[in-house]
């Protein structure tokens, strides 16, 4: 009962609105002039003039303002309880053959907003939309696709070429933008791996050279002591230090020159990773450090026994110098998606973050205050870089929290 009240009230509300619509005359121009078989032009006069057929004064209507809803020729609704949409249209129905045509509205009535297509057709709509998207997708996508892939590729080499590996090449048989990117690509890398190459055979020549002199050197400080009086004897022992810090320095330029060299010529094999860490721990302990090794037997890498030994006897001896008083040096390993990761961790101040990408660079020192005793030379750790990366592994460094610093080491198992 309550629903069919409420449909009555809509459709009631409808025909109200066509009601009132009707009740104003359209405009002139929506109706025809009524027709006039035996005098049309004064018909028509006398419709300009305000004078009906029977010479008697039409009625004047008050003007309907333009924007009035009631003055359209058209319009569309929407009801509920239930949901309905109408549609309306004026038309005009003649009454005689010279009698003005009677106002009428034409209603349509659906339950879809589209009148199941009478009102509209979306279809039409929807196929030029999904062709206008197919069409699209069409063109687009092997455009799109053949602008990235390239330039994920060269990404990933310049990417490469940031963490120090100077031998990849990029192949884009392309004569656009891109494949001159590609070469100006490759023409930088060879640069840079001549210039790197270049500068490392340098170096290797220089201590190459250096060490014939500094042994004659050496040789004869140790005779010139054994004959100076007790005066002159500790300038002598000082320029002896002096000397032997010289030869330490030639030497570490010596084994980073040779692992940069050997990195071709090297032989990688499948090793046992426990005895090579024991023989690095028997070079570098020190009675005020505790060295911990948490591998267990079995573990093997690719790598070369000889590269890795001294990879890690450098890295024990930087922690055994900075960090011995604070804590044990734990050395420990373990598998990881095909890899191994040995990892030698400390308990010291570790360096600031702003500084670790800059370890491994040759020569460089955390604290520039550092002398030759506390400082080194800054060669460890571009040695155990070079011998790294010899054995096709990696290398890196963080800060432990809330103190501590760790290298970690990752190889193919």
């Amino acid at each position: 009962m309550i629903w069919h009240l409420l449909s009555c009230v809509d459709t009631y509300a409808t025909l109200a609105k066509v009601k009132r619509m009707l009740q104003h005359e359209p405009p002139m121009d929506l109706l025809p002039p009524p027709p006039d078989r035996d005098h049309p032009q004064r018909l028509q006069q006398n419709h300009v003039a305000g004078v009906s057929p029977n010479n008697q004064a039409l009625e004047k209507k008050p003007p309907i303002p333009p924007d009035n809803d009631y003055n359209q020729p058209h319009f569309m609704m929407k009801t509920r309880h239930p949901t309905r949409y109408w549609s309306g249209i004026r038309i005009s129905r003649p009454l005689g053959p010279l009698r003005h045509p009677m106002p009428a509205m034409l209603l349509a009535l659906s339950d879809s907003v589209t009148g199941n297509g009478f009102f509209f057709d979306p279809l039409p709509w929807l196929v030029v939309a999904a062709a206008v998207i197919l069409f699209s997708v069409l063109l687009w996508i092997p455009m799109v696709r053949n602008i990235t892939r390239p330039l994920a590729r060269m990404t990933r080499a310049t990417e490469d070429i940031a963490n120090g590996r100077l031998d990849v090449s990029i192949h884009e048989p392309r004569t656009d933008e891109i494949g001159r990117l590609a070469k100006a690509i490759n023409h930088m890398t060879a640069r840079l791996s001549a210039f790197v190459k270049g500068q490392k055979r340098f170096l290797g020549d220089v201590a190459h050279e250096l060490g014939s002199p500094i042994a004659r050197i050496q040789f004869g400080l140790g005779s010139l002591e054994q004959r100076v009086g007790r005066e002159s004897r500790q300038r002598v022992i000082d320029v002896m230090e002096d000397v032997d810090h010289m030869s330490k320095l030639v030497n570490e330029l010596l084994a980073f020159s040779r692992a940069e060299m050997k990195s071709k010529t090297i032989k990688l094999e499948s090793i046992d990773l426990l005895p090579v860490v024991q023989t690095a721990v028997k070079r570098e302990i020190s009675p005020a450090a505790q060295i911990i090794v948490r591998i267990k037997p079995g573990i093997r890498v690719v790598a070369s026994s000889e590269l890795l030994t001294r990879a890690l006897a450098n890295l024990l001896r930087n922690a055994v110098k900075y960090a011995a008083g604070t804590g044990p040096i734990d050395v420990s390993a373990q598998k990881r998606n095909g890899r191994v990761e040995i990892e030698v961790r400390d308990a010291g101040s570790g360096v600031p973050d702003d500084l670790i990408d800059q370890l491994f660079e040759p020569f460089f020192r955390p604290e520039a205050s550092r002398d030759r005793d506390s400082g080194g030379v800054g060669l460890g750790l571009a040695i155990v870089k070079a011998c790294v990366e010899t054995c096709k592994g990696t290398v890196s460094a963080a800060n432990l929290k809330p103190k501590g610093f760790a290298v970690t080491i990752s190889l193919k198992s």
